[in-house]
């Protein structure tokens, strides 16, 4: 259950549907997707891995649940005044961790179901 304390690595398919308020099983390959996408997104964002961090700061978890929103009540690529707000709350929670110097490698977290299970598998980028 998403609590004030969960860590942005904590996430998980369940927290983002509370967080959403979605009750139903239809989209979870979608939303387990959307969570490593935006995970991914916001440690290239940073140019900084999470592990780099002593202790991982909440404003990960809020920025993580917020671009998923946008992409899941959204599903489309085309500029418009809610992703303009979203570039302001990035840059509001995140450039103060933010690395200018260099790049960072980054995994990206692919789901899949297996036998009615979500497996998720790694692979960089």
């Amino acid at each position: 259950m998403l609590s004030y304390t969960t860590k942005v690595t904590d996430l998980d398919v369940m927290d983002v549907k509370d967080y959403l308020r979605v009750d139903f099983t239809e989209d979870d390959m979608l939303l387990s997707t959307m969570l490593g996408a935006a995970q991914s997104f916001i440690q290239s964002y940073l140019n900084r891995k999470f592990t780099d961090f002593e202790e991982i700061p909440g404003e990960f978890t809020i920025a993580c649940l917020a671009l998923v929103a946008h992409w899941y009540e959204r599903r489309e690529i085309q500029p418009d005044k809610a992703a303009e707000e979203l570039s302001y709350l990035f840059a509001g929670l995140l450039d103060m961790h933010r690395s200018w110097n260099g790049s960072v490698d980054i995994k990206v977290v692919i789901p899949e179901v297996i036998e009615g299970e979500i497996i998720l598998w790694t692979q960089e980028i």
